[in-house]
């Protein structure tokens, strides 16, 4: 027997990545609609091609039945991938007689699946033993030994010897498990946990069989019925992860926000996370903020972002191809976590905005502001829009209170240059638009109580109230203006009078002040103290109930009057009404 060959630790180790292999193969070629028949004919005309390309193949001659060795040392992956089509091979030739033995009595069938189950759990040893014996990377060893593993597991359930099938599956899910914790790769991760979701079902009935109530889930059985080997595999794997570690310090990155948390797997994307926290961070120690500092956390907060939607490319497309138990909590995190980069990049630009537009007011350039919380508001709907912010009731009520104000302080700014302008009907409209806003805000502050610690943007009542006085002096301001500039009598300042006492609250345009003693007019002309000429008022008369007692009235005769009156004398006496005998 010829001696093993010293193996140069200069050249590359082989990398094999056989769930990904296998997987591809099995999807491409048949088994997305279990054809066994046509996977099995893949894997055999794949072998034949791989031999010819190694150069192990044989000439078709009947006397020549052995096959050529393997070199003394492989420095070609292919020589391994061989292995893993011949293993292929058997076992869908045996699932290919397992779907043909549940439709038939014919006891042959099993004893024939058991045989290729055999063959495949033994070319799975022979690749296990070439990848030991080699220059082979030490995770693709153990994702040979979890494959090998899953074969003896099936090959054992077979046989019934549960014991020892059970054995084999908790070995090749715990080391998926381990895998998919360590992987920053989204497709490597769907791989590991659908892999574990094809041999949970296998664990849960070997440990029935076995009478084991320990638990119904396969995590509790893998817990509580680990064997030796298991453990010594803990320490190879926690020796990869140390190894995965030092390539980046900040890779596994767990994030807390707004009582939810979750992973960072991708090494680039927690770098690219952890800088624009460090950057914040500074930025919230210093007491003067100015734009440079603003743009230079943006940039930063960009940066993640545009790796984060690399991320959830690479998500949908690993779940499209493999779907797991686990997927759901994948894309759940990476949601999540797009949301928090996307709220600190919107948050900050608007602090940004906002530091400008402090600026700028000094500078009284008003349209420039105006525009500025154009953007404001278009910021803050792109965090409403953003995943599961609606779901959070919380979030949702400290959006609409800062919406409300940051459209009641661009309304201020709009009613200052219609003020500038002369319109003061335009100015007070929209300082009465302004002053609804800022009591819907106060409502909307009242529900919900307290902004959260982790929200950048915060209003409070000083901020609205403030705002409030800001409006209440704008409004008497413009009035006081206007009045200063209109106040004559002619036909059009009156109309015009009339429009600012509504938009002020101070109607008065219907009567005078003598009908309205309990108003504060914001001006007295001579026209508006009474009415003159006055107004027609109806006057009061007899009852009516007189006119119908007249006709039960007895009056004395008139001609008893008459001749009273004919036989009164004149003269001096008949001034005194001195009758004459």
């Amino acid at each position: 027997m010829a001696e093993p060959m010293e193996v140069d630790q200069k050249t590359e180790p082989l990398f094999v990545d056989v769930l990904s292999l296998i997987n591809e193969s099995r999807m491409t070629y048949g088994l997305r609609n279990e054809d066994y028949q046509r996977y099995r004919e893949y894997c055999a005309n794949r072998v034949r091609r791989l031999r010819q390309i190694l150069k192990l193949s044989q000439p078709n001659s009947k006397k020549t039945n052995v096959q050529k060795p393997l070199p003394a040392v492989v420095t070609d992956v292919r020589y391994l991938q061989l292995f893993i089509y011949e293993s292929e091979r058997a076992w869908a030739y045996a699932m290919e007689l397992k779907q043909e033995s549940a439709n038939s009595m014919d006891t042959r069938y099993h004893y024939h699946l058991i045989k290729r189950l055999k063959r495949a759990a033994q070319y799975a040893q022979q690749l296990l033993d070439l990848c030991q014996q080699q220059n082979v990377d030490a995770r693709s060893i153990l994702d040979v030994k979890a494959y090998t593993n899953v074969l003896r597991g099936y090959l054992s359930f077979e046989q019934q010897n549960f014991q020892e099938a059970l054995n084999h599956f908790i070995i090749a899910s715990y080391i998926y498990e381990q895998f998919a914790e360590t992987n920053s790769n989204a497709e490597q991760e769907a791989l590991c946990y659908s892999a574990i979701d094809e041999i949970a079902p296998n664990i849960r009935f070997c440990a029935y069989k076995m009478q084991i109530s320990d638990g119904q889930d396969a995590e509790s059985i893998i817990k509580k019925h680990r064997s030796k080997e298991v453990d010594d595999l803990e320490a190879e794997l926690a020796k990869i992860a140390q190894n995965d570690k030092k390539k980046n310090a900040r890779s596994m990155l767990m994030l807390t926000w707004r009582d939810k948390e979750f992973a960072v797997k991708n090494e680039s994307l927690a770098d690219a996370v952890h800088k624009a926290r460090e950057a914040r961070s500074k930025l919230d120690k210093m007491s003067e903020m100015t734009t440079g500092l603003f743009d230079e956390i943006i940039s930063e907060w960009a940066k993640a972002e545009k790796l984060c939607k690399k991320a959830l490319k690479e998500n949908k497309q690993a779940t499209a191809k493999v779907a797991s138990s686990r997927s759901a909590k994948v894309t759940e995190d990476l949601n999540q976590l797009f949301t928090f980069i996307e709220y600190n990049l919107y948050s900050t630009t608007i602090q940004r905005d906002l530091c400008k537009a402090r600026t700028i007011e000094k500078d009284g350039r008003l349209q420039e502001i105006i525009r500025l919380y154009d953007e404001i508001l278009k910021n803050a709907e792109y965090i409403w829009e953003l995943p599961q912010v609606k779901d959070d009731i919380s979030l949702d009520g400290e959006l609409q209170t800062m919406t409300l104000y940051y459209k009641a302080c661009r309304c201020v700014q709009v009613a200052l240059i219609y003020d500038n302008m002369k319109k003061t009907a335009e100015s007070l409209a929209l300082y009465q638009k302004a002053q609804n806003y800022v009591v819907q805000a106060k409502k909307g502050l009242s529900d919900v109580r307290s902004f959260d610690k982790d929200s950048i943007l915060k209003i409070s009542e000083k901020d609205l109230t403030d705002l409030e006085e800001s409006i209440r002096a704008g409004t008497w301001k413009a009035r006081a203006a206007w009045y200063l500039e209109h106040g004559n009598s002619s036909s059009n300042a009156d109309d015009e009078s009339n429009i600012v006492d509504k938009m002020s609250g101070l109607d008065i345009s219907e009567g005078t002040l003598i009908d309205n003693l309990d108003t504060y007019p914001s001006i007295i002309r001579k026209d508006m103290l009474i009415d003159f000429p006055p107004k027609f008022e109806p006057v009061a008369c007899k009852p009516f109930y007189f006119d119908l007692a007249a006709n039960f009235v007895k009056y004395p005769d008139q001609a008893l009057h008459d001749r009273t009156k004919s036989s009164s004398s004149g003269g001096f006496w008949g001034l005194f009404g001195r009758k004459q005998k």
